[in-house]
């Protein structure tokens, strides 16, 4: 990977995971209840009550989808970053775990989106994002980014060996035109 490219790459991953923690501690949604009284929520702040409200399966599946897949995502960047070395094989079964943890990436946005329109739509509270669901949000598209660009440098051509020769694919592309000279040099 190219030294511009790592670097971006890097940041990426840094910013994604600055974004993530940001994401999930700031508040993510006021709910003003008759003009009164107003509540304040954070990822781990929902996480909290719905655990106190005995919503295990609930807090479960909103953990498991807004803190530990973002988190795996992220470590398997980073490993993918840090671990330029290995093979393209394997690098490649890493990707597609990746590409499997990274449909569920924008799931928990959708749902608290969908919360603040059903409470503003249903006049139950005043629902209102803040912060928290733009961070993540960041996150989440970084994420991405970053996956975009370990996949992009992946699918390339591998260079050329230091010895000065050419890889397998040039050298194959060089085979029918040794051939062609070679029956002209014959012919004449």
């Amino acid at each position: 990977m190219g030294g511009a490219r790592s670097f971006l790459l890097g940041i990426l991953i840094v910013a994604a995971t600055v974004c993530l923690v940001l994401g999930l501690t700031l508040p993510i949604v006021r709910l003003t209840r008759f003009y009164v009284w107003t509540d304040v929520h954070s990822m781990m702040s929902i996480l909290e009550e719905l655990y106190k409200s005995q919503e295990i399966f609930l807090a479960a599946t909103i953990c498991l989808f807004s803190v530990v897949f973002p988190a795996v995502k992220l470590l398997y960047l980073l490993g993918l970053y840090s671990a330029r070395n290995i093979d393209a094989e394997k690098r490649g079964r890493l990707l597609k775990r990746i590409g499997w943890l990274g449909k569920w990436s924008m799931l928990d946005v959708l749902v608290l989106a969908l919360v603040v329109f059903y409470a503003k739509a249903t006049k139950l509270a005043d629902a209102v994002s803040m912060p928290g669901i733009y961070m993540f949000a960041g996150a989440v598209l970084l994420t991405m980014f970053a996956y975009a660009l370990v996949e992009h440098e992946t699918e390339r051509p591998a260079p050329s060996d230091e010895s000065g020769g050419t890889d397998e694919r040039s050298e194959v592309d060089a085979q029918p035109l040794r051939h062609v000279l070679s029956a002209r040099a014959k012919a004449s």
